[in-house]
């Protein structure tokens, strides 16, 4: 090919009518005469049964014209172009690339593209028991009263999950000579209070001379929310992916996100010593335990890759002619299913509340902490297509001698939750000349 597109070359590739396993680049301006009967001493054409066939290994693409000459077409006559079956997750099959600026006339051959390989399933984040997302910290016991004149409510405790973020038990309310105080809230805040100056989950149990109330449960994280399907939307329902000199970007479909983190629980109301300490003893009051803190938010799940495709030409800003040819495209690739998310942890535990023994007298337990939120599942990937010719701004006349046939798209990819239409890939489609946009790829 490269000494005929030299200066003073012939610019015609004379081809017998045999099968060679490799991946070929035609020049502009050059053409390929497949077909000839090389036994004969005129290597003529062997008629429209006869052709050389250019068929290399899964991956690779039969013929690409490069334009260098912008002015010249290339000529590819007689030659049967056979793309293999796509073996790597979302790899597609094409029989043909037609780069930028070239030209190209395809005249009594045929193009042979195999099925798109289908798109890999996302990964699910680790499942159940232990596997769920760290579980919160449990509260700290409250102290007990009557060994000082201030006893310290239970300090407050912290979940710290992988992602930095964090969870806080509120500290108990102190015991004291004459009432106890109250309890911290938990943190984060969750929800919208539903007075002012209160909390709607967290809050801190009340101190009181002989009374007290408990802290209150955290609230769950939020649930992360499950990935969209690729081909999902109206934006994506426009171009079902982009196409380079590398072949088709599908789409996938996105990941799961991550639960929220749960709140912790309020700290517990200490108390007064109610006269339930002995004259020699100290007059402080028990305190009350701190609050657990919230589980961990669960892993999303990953989303699906997308199917690959079965294309017979791609062509990008070129020119092409098809006569007399016949061009057949495989099946599109399944998309990918989406991963299953994580379940979120379980929250920490309450305090215990502190105590004078042996009276049983006590002051208040801190809350529980608050369950993280469940990870989202992913998106299911979007199924492969079946294309005769894909371009991007080019011109492409298929005459009426030209002939083709399609095989059958690829199924979307199911979501990791099954019973959310979201999240299904779309299938895929076919068709005989389709537009896509452009994907813009840097240089290897």
């Amino acid at each position: 090919m490269e000494k005929a597109s030299e200066p003073g070359g012939t610019r015609r590739v004379y081809a017998c009518a045999e099968d060679f396993e490799e991946a070929v680049v035609l020049p502009s301006g050059v053409a390929i005469w497949g077909g000839r009967d090389c036994g004969a001493e005129a290597w003529t054409w062997g008629g429209v049964e006869r052709f050389t066939g250019i068929a290399p290994e899964p991956g690779r693409v039969p013929l690409t014209v490069e334009a260098r000459q912008e002015s010249m077409t290339s000529v590819v006559f007689g030659v049967r172009l056979v793309a293999a079956d796509a073996v790597r997750p979302s790899g597609s099959s094409i029989g043909m690339i037609v780069g930028e600026g070239a030209a190209v006339e395809v005249v009594s051959s045929e193009i042979l593209a195999g099925d798109g390989a289908d798109g890999a399933d996302g990964e699910s984040a680790p499942q159940g028991t232990p596997w769920r997302a760290p579980d919160g910290a449990p509260g700290h016991p409250g102290a007990p009263g009557c060994f000082a004149d201030w006893t310290e409510g239970a300090p407050p405790v912290v979940t710290v999950c992988e992602d930095g973020t964090t969870s806080i038990g509120g500290a108990g309310g102190d015991g004291d000579l004459a009432a106890g105080d109250d309890g911290e809230p938990g943190a984060p805040a969750t929800g919208v209070a539903p007075e002012p100056g209160s909390l709607e989950d967290g809050e801190g149990g009340k101190g009181g001379a002989m009374t007290c109330t408990p802290g209150e449960k955290g609230g769950a994280g939020e649930p992360g929310a499950n990935g969209v399907g690729g081909g999902q939307g109206p934006e994506q329902r426009l171009n079902y992916g982009s196409i380079s000199a590398r072949g088709w970007a599908g789409l996938s479909g996105q990941d799961g996100q991550s639960g929220g983190i749960g709140q912790g629980g309020g700290g517990g109301g200490g108390v007064g010593p109610n006269g339930k300490c002995r004259a020699m003893d100290s007059q402080g009051g028990p305190s009350g335990g701190s609050g657990g803190g919230g589980g961990c938010g669960g892993r999303g799940g990953r989303g699906g890759g997308y199917g690959g495709g079965s294309f017979g030409i791609l062509a990008l800003h070129a020119h092409v002619m098809v006569d007399k040819t016949d061009i057949i495209t495989g099946d599109g690739g399944r998309g990918g299913n989406g991963g299953r998310g994580q379940d979120g942890g379980k929250g920490g535990s309450e305090g215990a509340r502190g105590a004078i023994a042996p009276e049983s007298y006590y002051a208040c337990e801190g809350g529980r902490g608050g369950n993280g939120g469940n990870g989202g599942h992913g998106g299911g990937g979007l199924g492969g297509v079946s294309v005769t010719v894909a371009v991007v701004d080019s011109s492409v006349h298929l005459t009426e001698s030209a002939d083709w046939s399609w095989g059958a798209p690829g199924a979307g990819g199911r979501g990791g939750e099954p019973s959310d239409d979201n999240a299904k890939g779309e299938n895929g489609r076919t068709a005989v000349l389709w537009e896509f946009p452009e994907l813009i790829v840097p240089p290897r």
